[in-house]
């Protein structure tokens, strides 16, 4: 992933190096090339390219590639995470709030700011990558990922590469960055992903990217995306106070009907490309879209169970046209194989394999910031080496708060990769996991485990200790599933 994502931004800044920020240059303006045929078309197809892998060229080599390919290849083909959906199905109102914040801003030269919030998987980039490609405005715009930031304050020089106009020092980075947001080189488009990946001690980075974008002489739009519904009630108060309040936008879980739709369209796309019926019966397609809803609401989950189901789909097909059939079944099992489908059997075992316990469930859908914390209490509960197959919560001991908020810090400084929460917030995310059935925290104090204490909230020492609500041996399978935490286990 860290590889992709790279990959992604060197073309994005490829492309936002040759070609200009607005009609008109000033200094401080993106620069121009002598190789400029075009001006924000060429923007939106780099935008297009970077977030989908699309474009013309690669879709004519996908295409040839789908149809040298079996039909199961062909329909694994659009079933994955990264490939572009061939519309955007459903989310027309969370459109139609883009749409217009677009038009209010960069399509008319101005700034502005919008915050959207919404569990992963549930369209929140897919729709607003969408929206860019049909804006009939020349505006560039960039992406820029903002967990890779080991600093709140690197996202400057950050976003200064991705347009391609870095020049200076780091030092320098704000200084550059307020001279194009004030400038006369035409409004941009901002994407923070992952900007909660910015919040730091104070919160200084985040309100000065809010304030410039909210400036009425501002030529910055700027949208920040992320998990969390009210980041900026709870980290950022004073941009209300400051008038530079965000427009905020949720992207509720998908519901069966959605994911249905999605996944139909999806598998429409090949069905009209070869003529043929879509290989996924709609009972399976059904029973995937009632089990991610159910608890999740995560299209990139139901993709997956598709894709897998698929997988054995194909492979009980191989079978079948290997194994010797005799002058009386024959025809039925060349029948058979020529035209297979994944059944509702097909989907529910790819359900069990991927979904495996409850436990499993929740701990995938905790944050960074929180699997963080369970590094820290499997540290502190001296669990070094991997538990026994019976080993359950009750075998391991618990862990005072403040031990583990110190172990919490110590972690983050050694990934060198994000800034840990203030201790409020750490509460806050305890508290969290402990509602989602991750931990217990129980009111009795603790011993050695402890540490030194730490000040709650409410001003009071907290002297409470956590402990494992689910299988340790769960724990370290959800984690090790996290790449980044792979040094810390």
């Amino acid at each position: 992933m860290p590889a992709t994502r790279s990959a992604r931004a060197s073309s994005t800044r490829k492309a936002l190096a040759d070609a200009p920020l607005g009609r008109q240059q000033a200094p401080g303006a993106l620069p121009a090339t002598s190789k400029q045929a075009t001006h924000a078309a060429t923007l939106k197809a780099a935008f297009a390219v970077t977030k989908h892998g699309s474009g013309p060229a690669a879709g004519a080599a996908k295409s040839a590639k789908a149809k040298a390919a079996s039909p199961f290849g062909a329909t694994k083909s659009v079933l994955h995470r990264s490939t572009a959906a061939p519309q955007i199905v459903g989310r027309e109102s969370e459109q139609g709030v883009i749409r217009q914040f677009l038009q209010d801003t960069v399509e008319k030269g101005r700034g502005g700011s919008m915050y959207i919030s919404g569990n992963p998987g549930t369209g929140k980039t897919a729709c607003l990558q969408a929206l860019i490609k049909q804006s009939a405005a020349d505006f560039p715009s960039v992406l820029v990922n903002c967990v890779p930031l080991t600093q709140p304050g690197q996202v400057y020089a950050a976003i200064l590469d991705a347009l391609g106009a870095r020049a200076g020092s780091a030092a320098s980075a704000l200084a550059e960055l307020e001279a194009l947001v004030f400038g006369r080189g035409g409004a941009f488009l901002v994407i923070l992903d992952e900007v909660d990946s910015l919040l730091g001690s104070r919160q200084e980075v985040l309100y000065r990217l809010f304030e410039l974008a909210a400036r009425p002489d501002s030529c910055l739009a700027l949208v920040g995306i992320a998990n969390a519904l009210d980041l900026t009630d709870r980290f950022l108060p004073r941009l209300q106070a400051r008038n530079c309040e965000p427009l905020l936008l949720n992207f509720n879980p998908y519901q069966v009907t959605d994911i249905v739709s999605i996944l139909q369209s999806r598998l429409d796309s090949v069905a009209s490309g070869t003529a043929a019926e879509p290989l996924i019966q709609r009972a399976a397609l059904e029973l995937c879209a009632r089990k991610v809803a159910a608890t999740s609401g995560d299209l990139r989950k139901a993709l997956d169970v598709c894709r897998q189901a698929m997988e054995m789909a194909e492979c009980e097909s191989r079978r079948k046209a290997a194994a010797p059939t005799d002058k009386e079944n024959g025809v039925a099992a060349v029948a058979a194989a020529a035209t297979p489908k994944v059944t509702l059997m097909h989907v529910a075992k790819a359900l069990t394999s991927l979904n495996g316990s409850s436990a499993v469930q929740k701990l995938g859908a905790l944050n960074f910031q929180q699997k963080l914390v369970l590094c820290g209490y499997l540290s502190l509960a001296g669990a070094a080496a991997p538990p026994t197959p019976s080993k359950k919560q009750s075998d391991t001991g618990s862990v005072g708060v403040a031990g583990l908020y110190a172990e919490y810090g110590a972690l983050c400084k050694r990934l060198s990769m994000i800034a840990p929460v203030t201790r409020s917030e750490f509460l806050d995310l305890v508290a969290m996991m402990e509602t989602q059935g991750v931990v217990a925290v129980d009111a009795s104090k603790v011993g050695r485990r402890g540490g030194r204490r730490i000040a709650a909230a409410s001003g009071a020492a907290d002297d409470r200790a956590v402990r494992l609500a689910v299988d340790e041996s769960d724990v370290r399978r959800a984690l090790a599933g996290t790449p980044a935490l792979a040094p810390l286990l």
